[in-house]
């Protein structure tokens, strides 16, 4: 388990759209997420994310965003999805809730790492699970970076353009996302910074 169930996890990134209430999700999150990925359309209301978390867990996950969405800033939690009935996964998140120029939180993205190879009889193994402080440097700012990169060329480049680029970043940031589980430790994941 460990360290190889790690890296053999999935990795997949979000964005919501706050204003238009999107969530884009490419198929590694929308999978572990349980959202449908319904062709020709730019993805699905924020709602239908809120009904795959696992119902223990809706409550804590929901107040978290709703702080995030008033304040904006890095979000590192971990928590439980039923992407269809029957099946329980165990996600890593990490993301940022960004200002804009305004001051109002108005879009966030991150990664979601499907981890549920290191749950163990169905109860997550903390030792397993890693994140970093925004302060600490390191892969969480080459994260940063790579989330920002993506964005940029989604927001900045013709849609041929982002399409070839695409495979790419969605690469580096599955790179990323294995590094950041097994990065030093923060006592407690669930928290903004």
């Amino acid at each position: 388990m460990g360290m190889r169930a790690l890296a053999e996890s999935d990795v997949g990134t979000w964005t919501w759209h706050i204003a238009d209430d999107v969530l884009e999700c490419d198929a590694a999150a929308a999978t572990v997420l349980g959202l449908p990925r319904p062709k020709g359309s730019r993805g699905t209301p924020f709602a239908a994310f809120l009904e795959h978390i696992h119902p223990e867990d809706r409550r804590r996950i929901g107040c978290i965003i709703a702080d995030l969405r008033r304040k904006g800033g890095l979000y590192i939690a971990q928590y439980r999805t039923v992407p269809v009935p029957g099946e329980v996964r165990w996600v890593l998140v990490r993301g940022r809730y960004i200002r804009n120029a305004e001051g109002v939180v108005d879009e966030a993205h991150g990664i979601v790492i499907d981890v549920t190879a290191c749950s163990r009889e169905g109860f997550l193994d903390e030792s397993a699970f890693y994140a970093t402080d925004a302060a600490a440097g390191g892969i969480d700012q080459v994260a940063e970076m790579a989330l920002a990169l993506y964005t940029a060329a989604e927001n900045g480049l013709s849609r041929p353009g982002f399409d070839r680029l695409k495979p790419l970043l969605d690469m580096l940031l599955h790179q990323i996302g294995r590094q950041l589980v097994m990065a030093p430790a923060v006592p407690d994941l669930d928290s903004v910074h």
